[in-house]
C-alpha cells in the first residue's frame, strides 16, 4: 500500500486538506506546515480535513501526536472540520475531545456537506452586518458552541 498523499486547496476563506493512502505522521506534519503557511499568508482561520480516503489511521500514540500537531499554532478563533468515514468515527471522536480540551474548535463529521456548512456558518459571524446587532433568536442560533458528537446526515 502506498504512503499517504495529501492535496491542499485554499478556497472560500478555508483551507481544504484531502489525505489518501496509508496514514503517515511525517506526511501529516508536512501537510500541517503547508496549512499553517497558507493560513498565515491569507489571514484565514478555517480548515477542512478530509481523511475518508485514508486506508489506515493513527495508532493511539500517533493520535496524541496528531492532537499536539493540530494544536500547534492553531488560530485562536479558528475552526477545523474533520470529515471521516463511519469506521473512522471512534478515533475522530477521541481526537475531537482531545483538541477541544485544549481549546481547539474541531468537530468531526461523516458528511462533507454538513462539515462545509458548519464552517460556512462561522464565516457569517466574522463579517459585520446589521444582523450582528440583533439579539440571537431561535432562528439565529449561536454557533460559537458546538457539540462534541459526530454529526450525521
Amino acid at each position: 500500500m502506498k504512503t499517504m498523499t495529501f492535496h491542499l486547496m485554499p478556497s472560500n476563506n478555508c483551507v481544504f486538506l484531502a489525505c489518501a493512502g496509508k496514514f503517515s505522521m511525517d506526511e501529516m506534519r508536512s501537510a500541517w506546515r503547508e496549512i499553517q503557511r497558507v493560513l498565515a499568508a491569507l489571514g484565514w482561520k478555517r480548515i477542512l480535513v478530509d481523511v475518508t480516503d485514508l486506508h489506515s489511521g493513527p495508532d493511539t500514540a500517533e493520535l496524541f501526536d496528531l492532537a499536539k500537531l493540530f494544536w500547534q499554532d492553531f488560530p485562536e478563533t479558528g475552526r477545523m472540520a474533520l470529515v471521516v468515514r463511519w469506521d473512522q468515527s471512534t478515533l475522530a471522536k477521541l481526537l475531537e475531545t482531545l483538541l477541544r480540551s485544549v481549546g481547539v474548535y474541531l468537530t468531526a463529521f461523516v458528511s462533507d456537506e454538513i462539515a462545509e456548512a458548519w464552517l460556512a456558518e462561522d464565516s457569517t459571524k466574522h463579517h459585520r452586518s446589521a444582523s450582528d446587532l440583533l439579539p440571537k433568536t431561535a432562528a439565529q442560533p449561536d454557533m460559537s458552541k458546538g457539540s462534541l458528537s459526530c454529526h450525521v446526515l
